[in-house]
């Protein structure tokens, strides 16, 4: 984001400096407190928000669960502004934030007019579609949130005609976007929004036109292999004597959804770890060594190592060399 153009962001670099002035003209800027909430799930409304200062966090209300954290700069709420599925998801500030209202009714009649706008507007939704439906309505939404975002980039968007055959490998997923998909043996249907997982010998058609994505469990066991390796790695240098610095402005919070202790940053770094793990957040300064952390925990040596290695493996630690 450019200092004096807080418009110069994102998607909105692509409009030109004639149409982010016009957008400027109708833009309101407000300032929120921890605990506000932006966004509510289910509501009506169609703005989006550019977040310039501060953090917010995305929750599913519905489910309990914490989607993403966010930190500015940052646009949230565009999904509604380029689909007309409304507000998925609340968005509430975890920390007192200065935000643009972006009408959406301006932001649609700039899409209208400026293809290249539009089209990143798009792409950036089926990401943010594709982020959720791994997160909210697939058996993977508990892995890593290293693995889950490695995941939501091979996810293959596919759209179907009307009673077209899926063909694909048998443990292929699909995350049914718009339409339907129908298991033909039985006519056992997965409506949008769900997940569904092919069964071997098992034959499945598309249910008026089908939008989906596809991904493959080989490429999941791929990135899970991957960041297993990598943690092993990692903590094959937490000897006794290393020592390992958390980065600046990193919080720890105790979130039920998650089973067990939130630790992020305002870059969107976050990982899960145990509570036990999560209490030498204020501890990790660099000058303690991995032999005093355990002591200072009480715990098992596997579980603060393996824990320090996920803040590592997440950005949200470093080894101090």
């Amino acid at each position: 984001m450019a200092k004096d153009d807080p418009l110069a962001f994102g998607p909105l670099l692509l409009l030109d400096a004639a149409s982010r002035e016009r957008l400027r003209s109708v833009v309101k800027e407000s300032r929120v407190a921890a605990g506000d909430v932006l966004i509510e799930e289910h509501r009506p409304g169609a703005d989006a928000y550019l977040v310039m200062d501060g953090a917010v966090r995305v929750v599913a209300r519905a489910e309990g669960r914490t989607l993403a954290l966010v930190g500015a700069p940052a646009l949230v709420g565009e999904m509604a502004v380029v689909t007309d599925l409304g507000r998925t998801a609340s968005v509430v500030a975890d920390t007192p934030c200065t935000v643009l209202t972006l009408p959406g009714g301006a932001l649609r009649a700039l899409m209208a007019a400026q293809p290249l706008f539009a089209h990143a507007m798009r792409e950036r939704t089926d990401l943010l579609l594709a982020d959720a439906f791994l997160k909210r309505h697939s058996p993977l939404r508990d892995l890593p949130a290293e693995i889950v975002g490695a995941l939501a980039l091979r996810l293959r968007p596919r759209q179907l005609e009307p009673d077209q055959l899926i063909e694909g490998r048998s443990d292929d997923l699909y995350l049914v976007r718009r339409g339907a998909v129908e298991r033909l043996r039985d006519g056992a249907r997965t409506e949008a929004g769900d997940f569904v997982q092919r069964e071997r010998g098992e034959r499945y058609a598309a249910v008026g036109d089908t939008w989906l994505y596809e991904l493959r469990v080989s490429d999941v066991a791929h990135e899970i292999i991957a960041h297993q390796a990598r943690l092993r790695s990692i903590a094959a240098e937490l000897g006794d004597r290393a020592r390992v610095r958390g980065v600046g402005g990193c919080t720890a919070v105790e979130v039920d959804d998650l089973g067990g202790t939130l630790v992020h940053d305002a870059a969107q770094h976050r990982a899960i770890v145990s509570t036990a793990v999560g209490a030498l957040i204020g501890a990790l300064d660099g000058k303690r060594t991995v032999e005093e952390l355990v002591t200072a925990s009480g715990r098992p040596r596997g579980e603060i190592v393996e824990g320090l290695a996920v803040l590592i493996a997440a950005g949200l630690a470093e080894l101090k060399r």
